[in-house]
């Protein structure tokens, strides 16, 4: 998509842009990110397997983990929250700390909304499990797509719908702001539809097996909702974002995901690397300077079998 317009200027004899060549040479970035393939753009630092590669990427501008502040002044300016504006990270863990750290941008009051648990499909005639494992146990319980027990929200808030609601035509991942939060519902707005849609979120049933073995199973009636200003590289897919941050302390894990995440956006001069300082290196082709270090995974029969 950033090519189409150079190609084109370059079909009609343009001259190309400064502007152009910018995002020619970082389209040529992801390329080369997405084939794990060394170029002044995407140096191979080190080759540990064929598919497990530490690249560097001079090009790319970075925050340390020391710059907590300014990362995220470059990210929200004037500590304004931005829909489209999001933290890129590997593991659940680093999305709820920075979902948190963002939340607590928005000026408005915090409301806790509470699950409600249920155990079901056990054979416990005489209720021991039950009373072994009571609510407090229940609520404790977490799984990935499914809401947590305590779900913390604002009016203004950016969330991602976790769970397509066929009646109300949502579908899972959507992003949308909250409006306002009453008992049993949350009214929403829709971000990336045009016109625009007021949504009545209701509570639903969410299902998941424990941990003890498959027949116990917990319902828990939430709302499908989960905080957007943060999401994993995989949550991320096929969303276009206008100003990515990308926290690779906690580097990529499966294949594909660096590439994921830096192909988010469609002008590279909003994209930043957040990274621990034992992360970063000297430039091969200017020692004063400094470029992250990141593991690259690519399997390159995946992409042969693409081909």
């Amino acid at each position: 998509m950033r090519l189409a317009t150079v190609a084109h200027a370059l079909e009609n004899g343009h001259c190309i842009t400064a502007e152009e060549q910018l995002q020619i040479n970082y389209a040529s970035l992801l390329l080369d990110v997405s084939h794990n393939r060394h170029s002044e753009a995407c140096q191979i630092l080190l080759d540990e397997n064929e598919d497990v590669k530490i690249v560097g990427l001079p090009s790319v501008p970075y925050f340390t983990n020391k710059q907590q502040d300014l990362a995220i002044s470059w990210l929200y300016p004037n500590q304004c929250l931005d829909p489209l504006s999001t933290i890129l990270c590997s593991t659940n863990d680093s999305v709820d700390q920075w979902n948190s750290i963002a939340q607590a941008l928005n000026p408005n009051d915090s409301v806790d909304l509470l699950s409600r648990d249920s155990f079901e499909e056990v054979d416990d005639e005489q209720g021991q499990i039950k009373r072994m494992l009571n609510s407090h146990i229940l609520n404790s319980f977490k799984k990935n797509g499914v809401p947590d027990h305590t779900l913390t929200l604002k009016v203004g808030d950016v969330c991602l719908i976790t769970r397509a609601i066929n009646g109300l035509s949502i579908a899972t991942n959507s992003r949308v702001r909250v409006t306002s939060i009453h008992a049993h519902i949350v009214e929403i707005i829709t971000l990336m539809e045009s016109p625009q849609r007021i949504i009545h979120i209701p509570r639903i049933c969410f299902k998941f097996r424990m941990p003890y073995g498959q027949s116990y199973q917990l319902t828990r009636m939430q709302f499908p909702l989960r905080l957007a200003y943060a999401m994993t590289f995989n949550k991320s897919q096929s969303q276009t974002l206008q100003k990515v941050l990308v926290d690779i302390t906690s580097p990529p894990f499966s294949h594909g995901q660096l590439y994921v995440a830096l192909s988010r956006v469609r002008d590279c001069r909003q994209i930043c690397f957040y990274a621990s300082d034992d992360q970063l290196t000297h430039c091969t082709d200017n020692p004063a300077r400094m470029m992250p270090a990141i593991t690259n995974i690519v399997y390159q029969e995946v992409l042969q079998l693409n081909n």
